[in-house]
């Protein structure tokens, strides 16, 4: 056995298989591209716990700004809320890249649902000064073509009502579902 193959089966086999993708960027792990997409200096690739701390400024600054305006205190509690996220073993994610810096993400979840497997999108969100330059679509359509060719039959998510992001997802070929309702209740 080479040197690289014992080093490559180290890290593929062992709790810190991400340790790979950071050190072999260009190199597939366990036989699958990381790379979804590439064209004019974007890349669509999937997410890897390297990129956690980023996604995690970029989520903390997208969601703190217009619409939403949610009161993310710290980093700290941003990256540990994505953190769970990444937790989930059914956990999925995508980020868009341009140059070093990303752009815009996606994360969610595999669902077996009894129409099939379906993807739900638990966080979507795209860099405020580059929003409405179609990268947020380009990302949507490539993973809907990833999935597809993974045998998914369905993306889901949730998101507020009159607002920017509603507009978005209709354009890209969501509906609202007046069968269903988002239940809460205040503990």
């Amino acid at each position: 056995m080479s040197i690289k193959t014992a080093v490559k089966e180290h890290f593929h086999q062992s709790p810190i298989a991400d340790h790979w993708a950071y050190f072999f960027p260009d190199e597939s792990v366990n036989g699958i591209d990381r790379s979804i997409f590439t064209d004019n200096g974007l890349e669509i690739r999937k997410f890897n716990s390297c990129d956690l701390d980023n996604c995690a400024k970029l989520f903390k600054k997208v969601f703190s700004s217009a619409p939403w305006y949610d009161d993310w205190k710290s980093l700290e509690q941003a990256r540990n809320y994505l953190g769970e996220l990444i937790k989930n073993p059914a956990f999925e994610g995508f980020v868009a890249c341009e140059g070093s810096s990303i752009v815009a993400v996606c994360l969610g979840h595999n669902r077996s649902w009894w129409a099939g497997q379906e993807f739900f999108v638990d966080e979507f969100f795209v860099e405020n000064k580059m929003q409405g330059n179609g990268i947020g679509t380009k990302l949507l359509a490539e993973i809907s073509n990833y999935l597809t060719c993974q045998n998914y039959v369905r993306l889901t998510l949730l998101t507020n009502k009159e607002i920017p992001a509603e507009a978005f997802y209709l354009k890209n070929g969501f509906y609202n579902n007046i069968e269903r309702t988002v239940m809460v209740k205040e503990l």
